[in-house]
């Protein structure tokens, strides 16, 4: 993993992002913190959907079925959101 200073990542920020579309992230640092720049991919609404389900059937938080149904409709309206950025 590549790592550089902001400043430098400023500079070729257009060269950093390509690599991080290609799967090659890179650190950056500042002010003695770390942080990353790589390809995020939203997740598939229904994806959300199917680990919604495995949650609500999971024996370790047993949820009302109206806070489930609230979790699931956040999820898909951010999984909508972050397709249209």
């Amino acid at each position: 993993m590549k790592t550089c200073s902001l400043s430098e990542a400023k500079s070729s920020l257009g060269r950093l992002a390509d690599a991080a579309l290609q799967g090659h992230p890179t650190v950056i640092s500042r002010s003695g913190k770390l942080l990353i720049l790589r390809a995020y991919e939203p997740p598939d609404p229904d994806e959300f959907d199917d680990l919604t389900d495995e949650g609500i059937k999971s024996k370790h938080f047993p949820l009302a079925d109206s806070v489930w149904e609230g979790v699931r409709q956040r999820g898909r309206k951010l999984a909508r959101r972050s397709r249209k950025d």
